[in-house]
């Protein structure tokens, strides 16, 4: 009987993560970017950027990057605010660099959206021309939609672990 060579075996192994790779990617946050719950004068709760956050944290910055990008895609057209697309790609970066280097997922995504907020005012602000008022409110609802995902997601994360065989980092 003929042994499989290394080539096919390591083709048949990479399919499954391949497929994970392009659901977490590109699917998951596109589809979750359809979903907004309405509360409070009419503010809406984003479930993209828990995709957003997953992916970074399974696959890295570059992957979070992705996600952020297909994940706001449809805000960004339905808006007519292409600076989303920046904003969340920064975002999924951002959250990748700091899940990497202390493997804390709250800490991680806190720090990403600090550093992505100067982005998300002046785009908002001098390129989209939303009023301060909007940007002030819209600060706060995104600060705290990001520590509900961070704080699910770290709630569920040794299952996580085990599904995307995932190495603790801390």
């Amino acid at each position: 009987m003929k042994e499989p060579s290394s080539t096919t075996t390591s083709t048949i192994t990479s399919f499954p993560r391949i497929a994970q790779m392009a659901a977490l990617l590109i699917v998951l946050p596109f589809l979750l970017s359809l979903i907004n719950i309405h509360f409070a004068q009419s503010w809406k709760l984003h479930f993209f950027p828990a995709a957003v956050i997953l992916a970074a944290m399974v696959f890295g910055a570059r992957a979070g990057i992705v996600a952020g990008i297909s994940g706001s895609l449809y805000s960004a057209i339905v808006l007519g605010n292409p600076y989303l697309i920046l904003g969340n790609a920064l975002f999924g970066l951002l959250t990748g660099v700091f899940y990497q280097k202390n493997g804390k997922i709250i800490p991680s995504v806190l720090m990403a959206y600090a550093c992505e907020l100067s982005w998300l005012i002046g785009s908002d602000y001098y390129l989209a021309r939303l009023s301060a008022d909007f940007i002030a409110r819209l600060v706060l609802v995104l600060l705290l939609s990001n520590l509900l995902w961070a704080s699910l997601i770290n709630l569920g994360i040794v299952p996580l672990k085990k599904l995307f065989d995932i190495e603790d980092h801390g």
